[in-house]
């Protein structure tokens, strides 16, 4: 079991302690360490601020009830405990030592190992050129270096893609729940919430029907769901609908619906729920016939892992990654607060061999489209480019895409006509 603070909270309660201290006068703030690489269990939460005096600074982390354990100062930095175990470090900077303390907390400590030895190969020294850079930019180019985005500063001379994906690189997800499965709102309601988080599309898609726990949808109920989706697009018409499902992977490596109700969808997301425990050779043939399916268009958070809890299922990855890869399927970062799945290891792992990605919330809730900034933090981590992951594609170009793929899925299990 993975230990420390999910990501998603560490970051909710940065932006919330950020705002108290900037009430309280700060003159900057930034969420440093774990959280601002996009760890996905943040074992620090750490925090820089500048302009206020450390006792002010304890008084505030009091006032913001993040925690209801002791507040701590010692010297210039304060400290307690947070309510799930994790720990909590405020460190009060000097504004002439911003930039220096901004790179040394964010960086893991074998990257300023090495920025330290690169700043002496340049004939300086670590302390003084971050004091004459007026941001982390200026010093990566003081000493002669490419920028590193936080994600990526662990390690010496790490990998930094020209084209790494960007920040807001997604302009649409799919894996998308409503109420007509284990959703907690409308089919409308998320529809709204997607085109309200700036996506130019959205896919539906709901449990099937061996999900009973979720009230999986079966052939008649996805038709019903059709209609709800084209009065869905007339009604919301600023952003695309791709209508969709997350189809259970039998212990088989079969699929919980048939071929032809499969064939009237956009894409198919295919998902392993039930049976965690096969063995290691079964579970790989299970999941590789799975991804070599004419129609499924993403394998579904692939190792199952929930953070803090099970640690998923075990099989082959490469041989995964290797069949998806054949059979131009995605495999999906899986962008839930709670999963995160893949994790950045085994993206660059299943990058090595060929495999593209989806990123995609596992929205349950009209919050959870929030929870996208996530999957792409961890794709950043891992150092993909647009052209790794299928949700940079603008929305014309995914409907083609989507509608080819289709077309070709059909023809292959001979339902061209469906």
């Amino acid at each position: 079991m993975t230990h420390g603070t999910l990501l998603a909270t560490a970051r909710d309660l940065g932006e919330s302690l950020s705002g108290f201290l900037r009430s309280a006068g700060a003159r900057r703030t930034v969420v440093a360490g774990d959280a601002r690489r996009g760890v996905a269990m943040v074992s620090e939460l750490l925090l820089l601020t500048s302009g206020l005096a450390p006792r002010l600074v304890a008084e505030t982390v009091t006032l913001a009830k993040i925690s209801s354990g002791r507040v701590k100062v010692s010297g210039l930095e304060v400290t307690t405990k947070l309510d799930d175990g994790g720990r909590l470090r405020v460190r009060v900077v000097r504004d002439p030592d911003w930039v220096k303390a901004t790179i040394q907390e964010t960086g893991d400590a074998d990257h300023v190992a090495w920025l330290r030895e690169v700043a002496r190969e340049r004939g300086g020294t670590f302390g003084r050129v971050a004091r004459a850079a007026r941001d982390e930019r200026a010093f990566y180019r003081a000493v002669e270096l490419a920028y590193v985005p936080p994600e990526l500063r662990e390690g010496a001379a790490p990998t930094v893609p020209l084209d790494l994906l960007g920040e807001h690189g997604a302009l649409g997800v799919f894996h998308v729940h409503t109420d007509w499965s284990d959703g907690t709102a409308s089919l409308l309601q998320m529809v709204e919430a997607a085109r309200d988080a700036q996506l130019t599309y959205v896919g539906i898609s709901d449990h099937s029907q061996a999900a009973t726990y979720a009230h999986g949808l079966d052939a008649a109920r996805l038709d019903a769901q059709a209609k709800a989706v084209d009065e869905a697009r007339a009604r919301v018409p600023g952003v695309e609908i791709f209508h969709g499902v997350e189809v259970d992977i039998l212990a088989d490596g079969s699929l919980d619906l048939d071929d032809e109700t499969l064939a009237k969808l956009d894409f198919v997301i295919a998902s392993v729920h039930t049976r965690h425990n096969m063995p290691f050779a079964a579970m790989t043939a299970r999941i590789v016939r799975a991804v070599k399916h004419p129609l499924v268009t993403i394998l579904g958070h692939p190792t199952g892992r929930i953070l803090g809890g099970g640690k998923g299922y075990t099989f082959d990855l490469g041989e995964v990654a290797r069949a998806a890869t054949e059979n131009g399927t995605f495999l999906e970062i899986n962008a839930n607060a709670h999963r995160l799945d893949l994790s950045d290891a085994h993206v660059r792992e299943a990058a090595a061999l060929g495999a593209r990605f989806a990123i995609d919330p596992d929205a349950h809730a009209t919050s959870g489209f929030r929870d996208t900034a996530l999957g792409i933090a961890l794709a950043r981590r891992a150092a993909l480019t647009s052209k790794h992951v299928l949700n940079t594609l603008d929305r014309d170009a995914m409907k083609d895409f989507l509608s080819v793929r289709r077309e070709k899925g059909r023809a292959r299990l001979g339902l061209a006509g469906a």
